[in-house]
């Protein structure tokens, strides 16, 4: 799991010689996204080198008595280790006995990559010691718009490869599930999708989360929106499955960014009522700003204070050709300007048709990079324009 990058999971292999122990110590290094400092060693030697254990794997001989007698020793001397009985078979007498003598859990020879992949999964929560949205969880930033056409995609796989490339601990969720483009932007190609995770909802756990995602080539973990298809209509993922997944992603990642839809739907709404960081994108049309009114006046009546959540993101700026500044922006919106994205449609047409980000050092991907860090709102000093305020004075249509 990419969050345990910067601190890696320390295990202890243990076997009656060792040579087992080297066996499974090669099995966890084959298994994807973990980082592992681990250790192997014989019986006798075993509590010499538990210092500093997350998970201790013992294989137990086919007397096990000697094996039970390392997992009781473990247990008294190594507390907080996550120790898991390995045995030839699932005899149930060792297995009550391997539980008697402290063991969290049991697995049999041969070993299942998948079995000791969520061993490792649920021995990295407790780690981290996440309880979610409510509790030590990672951020949750969330790029929307009411209007589509606007560069929210681009905007999003490039923040989110600019976090990466900035040593961030990152997860991409694409909840867009009418028309989420993000894996086609980065040209991965899923083998499940946010379309497996919420018909298998019932059984969601980080295990099922964690087979979903898509690892991209930058360290990137991704949760793509389902592939579009005539027998496949687009999926409803309701609050409680939203909310619900994205518990289990902030807790495995430092920092989650969404791709919300723009449709106001369940998902939508729980998306943005929980988001840290609302980055709501809009280009400097009028349709494009009255949504963003809509959207910021929704927000309210929610008890959200878009001062403090809410940073507006105007794309494809380009000061000559625009009768409407940042400075009217903020303030008919009522949220502070975070970015002007500059104008760059060939590149950021190149890019998404060629499936990668956004060339290193152009200007758009420049600017968008500058977001990775957060930083005091930048807002553009000029007069409020007359004939904008009394457009965002009158009711929306």
């Amino acid at each position: 799991m990419s969050g345990r990058e910067a601190e890696p999971l320390r295990v202890l292999c243990v076997s009656p010689d060792g040579s087992a122990a080297a066996g499974v110590a090669a099995m966890l290094a084959s298994l994807p996204d973990f980082v592992f400092a681990v250790r192997t060693a014989g019986y006798a030697d075993t509590m010499a080198r538990a210092q500093d254990l997350d998970l201790a794997i013992v294989v137990l001989d086919e007397d096990p008595t000697a094996g039970l007698g390392v997992i009781e020793s473990l247990c008294r001397g190594a507390r907080g280790t996550h120790v898991v009985a390995v045995s030839p078979d699932d005899d149930p007498e060792t297995i009550v006995r391997a539980v008697r003598a402290g063991a969290d859990e049991h697995l049999s020879l041969p070993l299942s990559q998948h079995d000791l992949l969520k061993v490792c999964i649920k021995v990295a929560e407790a780690c981290r010691g996440t309880t979610g949205r409510d509790g030590q969880g990672g951020a949750l930033w969330v790029v929307y718009s009411p209007k589509g056409g606007v560069g929210v995609t681009t905007l999003v796989v490039n923040l989110a490869i600019a976090l990466r490339a900035a040593q961030r601990d990152v997860a991409l969720v694409d909840l867009d599930v009418y028309a989420g483009d993000a894996a086609f932007f980065l040209n991965v190609q899923p083998t499940n999708t946010l379309r497996d995770v919420a018909t298998n909802y019932a059984r969601l756990d980080a295990v099922l989360i964690h087979g979903a995602m898509t690892r991209h080539a930058s360290g990137l973990s991704i949760l793509a929106a389902p592939s579009a298809g005539r027998d496949e209509p687009p999926i409803e993922v309701t609050s409680e499955q939203t909310i619900g997944i994205l518990e289990l992603v902030t807790g495995m990642h430092e920092l989650t960014l969404v791709n919300s839809p723009r449709i106001p739907s369940e998902a939508t709404r729980a998306v943005l009522t929980t988001a840290d960081r609302i980055l709501l994108v809009t280009d400097l049309t009028i349709p494009a700003l009255r949504g963003c009114v809509r959207t910021i006046d929704w927000l309210v009546g929610e008890g959200i204070d878009p001062m403090s959540t809410v940073e507006v993101i105007v794309n494809r700026y380009n000061p000559r050709s625009t009768e409407v500044t940042t400075a009217d922006v903020s303030r008919m919106i009522h949220a502070p300007v975070r970015a002007l994205l500059p104008c760059d449609d060939a590149a950021a047409l190149s890019a998404a048709n060629a499936g990668r980000p956004l060339a290193e050092g152009t200007p758009l991907q420049r600017a968008i990079a500058e977001l990775a860090s957060p930083g005091e709102p930048r807002v553009e000093a000029s007069r409020i324009r007359r004939s904008l305020a009394r457009l965002f004075s009158s009711t929306p249509a």
